[in-house]
């Protein structure tokens, strides 16, 4: 073979390692998002953690569309997504030993050595280059491979339903401060109605003491009280402001974000639906936890880690047994060495060629005792993984069973509170009107106004409070209605 034809493979074998190695930063940092593969090409493509949810300063958001933004910028709701496809990842980890191994291992460079011969020393001076395949396909493990995709696929089924149980935190924690807020805003009202009021009031007592008819004892508890309304509705305008900032950061924005909300219909159709339903049951809340148990996404979670544990269970007894593969490699060492002697010097080239192939049987017969320990270890965590879900069982029926009554407590305290809020009003007109006939004193009339402004107070609380508890009712039983438009999981995943 001449020279000029040897260093032509020589050249077409370093540009071949030179393109796979120009793949490498290719496959980690594709631009898209995607994942290279210099045989498959390239696959499926992984979310980034960057994308968020957008966010309209110049829009006015109500609860659903408040929802729709926090499934998609709430960073823990994201965290359990990218969770899910970690678990997803590792269950195409799991499948891969199925596949056969094929690697390349490449080496070339240069080297000058001497031997001693009869005549002297010979110098050598080598260059050679040699590409190797090796393959490796494994043929019976004894359950290795399936055991090890059964525990993934659990994990994964965990891990999906931790981000649906993720995803009912995240709505409640929204509902939870919209309807704060929402309370919040009515009470400012309320605070504001009760100013409004006290200077009214402060108004016909200093017309009063101006006729002569009033006396500066009455004038000194009007401006008190008008001084303590200005007080409450600075209070008021503080709540607000404080409720506001915790559903921004509910939502997944910061606290100072100019989020404007519209505080329509609390709760929409879905929850006057849903607040049916549980009104229907009356004090059935036997079959509220019976539901419960079946629909919560963290107690089926607990249920399949107890299957995965179940599932490294039998891996750690597959350990046990041998495994049988197929092993082989194929070479080349195109070479080109120059050999010198004090009686000669001379260039040879070359080509070396060689494979091989192996049925190889592999068995660890004695590890001191580590796989036995490892099994102990797997059978306790799966005992620990049972107990695990009868905790979370018991969890459920207490979550049930509180938010089920703290629902019916609420919903009285509703129509206790309406029903105060229409006396307060009606004994109000009542004194206010035998104040101007001087029939009542100050003292009275400021009493019936501060009866009222607490009334109107506890009103809104007590439908904050309703709204809440039907929210958190929903959460304990494991239902997720979102409204329309909404999306289950992060924008652009």
């Amino acid at each position: 073979m001449s020279h000029s034809i040897k260093n032509a493979n020589l050249l077409k074998l370093t540009a071949l390692i030179a393109s796979l190695l120009a793949l490498i930063p290719q496959m980690l940092h594709a631009t898209d998002g995607t994942i290279m593969d210099p045989i498959l090409g390239r696959q499926r493509g992984f979310p980034l953690a960057e994308h968020k949810g957008a966010f309209d300063p110049n829009r006015t958001y109500e609860l659903s569309s408040l929802l729709e933004m926090g499934l998609a910028n709430n960073p823990q709701t994201r965290s359990a997504w990218f969770n899910a496809l970690a678990s997803s990842a590792q269950v195409g980890e799991a499948k891969a030993p199925y596949y056969p191994k094929l690697s390349l291992n490449a080496v070339g460079g240069y080297q000058k050595s001497f031997y001693q011969i009869n005549d002297g020393p010979m110098g050598l001076r080598q260059t050679s280059l040699t590409p190797e395949l090796d393959f490796e396909y494994l043929l019976l493990d004894f359950g290795r491979r399936a055991a090890d995709v059964k525990r993934t696929v659990a994990l994964l089924q965990a891990a999906n339903l931790g981000f649906s149980r993720n995803i009912q935190n995240t709505v409640f924690g929204i509902q939870q401060s919209y309807f704060a807020h929402t309370a919040a805003l009515s009470q400012q009202d309320a605070a504001r109605a009760n100013l409004d009021l006290s200077k009214t009031i402060l108004g016909m007592v200093e017309a009063q003491v101006t006729n002569g008819l009033g006396t500066k004892p009455e004038l000194d508890t009007a401006r008190k009280t008008y001084s303590q309304a200005e007080f409450d509705l600075a209070t008021a305008e503080r709540n607000v402001e404080v409720t506001l900032g915790n559903l921004r950061v509910a939502a997944g924005l910061p606290a100072n974000a100019p989020l404007k909300v519209v505080t329509g219909k609390a709760g929409g159709s879905d929850t006057t639906a849903n607040a049916s339903t549980y009104e229907a049951l009356g004090t059935k809340v036997d079959a509220l936890i019976d539901k419960a148990i079946l629909r919560r996404p963290d107690l089926a979670a607990r249920q399949a880690d107890v299957a995965a544990s179940r599932a490294a269970v039998e891996r750690a007894k597959a350990d046990f047994m041998p495994k049988l593969s197929l092993q082989g490699a194929y070479s080349s060492e195109p070479y080109v060495y120059t050999a010198s002697q004090p009686s000669q010097t001379g260039t040879y080239y070359g080509n070396a060629q060689g494979y091989s192939g192996f049925a190889v049987l592999s068995w660890d017969l004695f590890d001191g005792f580590q796989r036995v320990e490892k099994v102990k270890q797997r059978q306790a965590e799966e005992s620990q993984a049972r107990a695990n879900v009868e905790s979370t069982r018991l969890q459920t029926s207490q979550d049930v069973w509180i938010a089920y009554n703290d629902f019916l407590k609420a919903k009285k305290k509703v129509a206790f509170a309406s029903s105060q809020v229409v006396s307060a009003e009606e004994n109000f007109k009542s004194a206010q009107a035998a104040f101007t006939n001087q029939l009542l004193n100050i003292t009275d009339l400021i009493s019936n106004q501060s009866a009222l402004a607490a009334a109107r107070f506890d009103e809104a609380g007590a439908r904050a409070d309703y709204l809440t508890s039907l929210a958190s009712l929903s959460l304990a039983m494991g239902q997720f209605d979102t409204p329309a438009g909404t999306k289950v999981q992060p924008a652009r995943l």
